[in-house]
């Protein structure tokens, strides 16, 4: 890859770059400026932006730099797109990390990981910030050891010091870091835990996307098309802590399945529809790595996590709409899985201020998360038998 704009900085070392102030030359300035007009004070400028519209024709037929995949799938769809910004998300112990640096070994070599197509080797830069250092040196040192693919040839890099200590919300930090992108011409920048790095709001909408424009300030200043992978922890109610369906680019979860598996779901893959919303069954093989294992792509695991992806981010939902947005299954299974997700109380049908736990065929449907923080006050309480009592009126 390519850079796509001037290079600010150049031999810069991380610790000096820590206290150098921001180069003038990147202040913003204003795109375009005309004159008041006559009747306004002489001396009076004002900004303006100029738009331009194209045909549809000619907007189609423009080749452009960066439409290229860093990862892609059998149907060429970009799963990762260069520039992008990706999440992975999970519980503890799921395999972020291990699945993270799996994949920066992969883009470092230039191997397909996991049956989608890496086309050629790029540099990568680890932040991991948080943990003790000696121990992730020791998990990178037995993935190091154990790799059986293309040479690496350096091409994997590691923040060492400042340790766990580098965030997005302060401008120094991401001068210094888009220095050293920009020097060390990295292509695929891996950070996590979010919530160490800058992300310190609940996780609305607005929080989310000013997060990420945090990041793109790196990836501006740095002048190059960078990849950024961001790990992050799952709620209480299994879904991504946050407002992050509705930014970024990736939306993968990794889930633990029991010692030695791990299901990854493609929650959002905005410019790979093939990959959308289906889910890998993965074992874990020696040397921190993962082999796919032979199973259904559309699972009632798949079908179930879909399901409740969607309620989730669309609380008071009638049930025709997930039928729309959760294909690759029969209508009589999918309602199947729905009423399992209700019994277990992971779903609830709210109508008319009560909760149901089960949908009545022909009746009015509104289904929620059933950890959805809105409707609690709602919950029936359990019976010394554990069967469902209705709330008091």
């Amino acid at each position: 890859m390519s850079d796509v704009s001037e290079n600010y900085f150049s031999n810069v070392d991380w610790i000096d770059s820590v206290s150098v102030e921001r180069p003038d030359e990147l202040e913003p300035k204003p795109v375009f400026k005309s004159e008041a007009s006559e009747n306004a004070a002489e001396s009076a400028i004002v900004e303006s932006v100029r738009l331009k519209v194209v045909t549809l024709e000619d907007f189609a037929a423009k080749e452009e730099d960066g439409a290229e995949p860093l990862m892609a799938d059998a149907e060429g769809g970009a799963v990762i797109p260069e520039g992008s910004d990706v999440m992975i998300y999970g519980d503890g112990g799921a395999g972020k990390t291990t699945g993270a640096n799996d994949l920066a070994c992969h883009c470092a070599a230039g191997d397909d990981w996991l049956g989608f197509v890496i086309e050629h080797a790029v540099p990568v830069l680890v932040i991991e910030n948080e943990g003790p250092r000696p121990l992730f040196r020791k998990k990178l040192a037995r993935k190091l050891a154990s790799w059986s693919g293309s040479p690496l040839e350096g091409r994997v890099r590691v923040l060492e010091e400042p340790w766990a200590r580098f965030t997005f919300a302060e401008e120094i930090w991401r001068n210094a870091l888009a220095a050293q992108i920009a020097e060390q011409e990295i292509d695929v920048l891996i950070v996590g835990p979010v919530t160490c790095a800058g992300m310190t709001e609940a996780g609305t909408l607005q929080d989310v996307r000013a997060f990420l424009e945090l990041v793109a300030d790196v990836r501006r200043k740095s002048g190059r098309r960078l990849t950024v992978i961001l790990i992050h922890h799952e709620n209480k109610g299994g879904q991504v802590s946050g407002a992050w369906e509705g930014a970024g680019d990736v939306l993968i979860h990794v889930q633990g399945q029991g010692h030695g598996r791990t299901r990854l779901y493609f929650q959002k893959a905005r410019w790979a529809s093939a990959t959308h919303a289906t889910a890998l069954n993965l074992v874990w093989t020696e040397g921190e790595g993962f082999a796919v294992e032979d199973k259904p792509e559309f699972d009632d695991a798949a079908i179930a996590e879909a399901i409740l992806v969607y309620v989730g981010g669309h609380a008071g939902t009638g049930w025709s709409k997930v039928e729309e947005a959760t294909p690759g299954t029969s209508k009589k299974r999918r309602r199947e899985i729905r009423d399992g997700l209700l019994t277990s109380g992971d779903l609830a049908n709210v109508v008319k201020g009560v909760w149901l736990d089960h949908v009545e065929e022909r009746k009015q449907c509104r289904l929620f998360l059933g950890a959805d923080p809105a409707i609690q006050h709602l919950r029936p309480r359990s019976g010394a038998d554990g069967a469902q009592m209705d709330l008091e009126t």
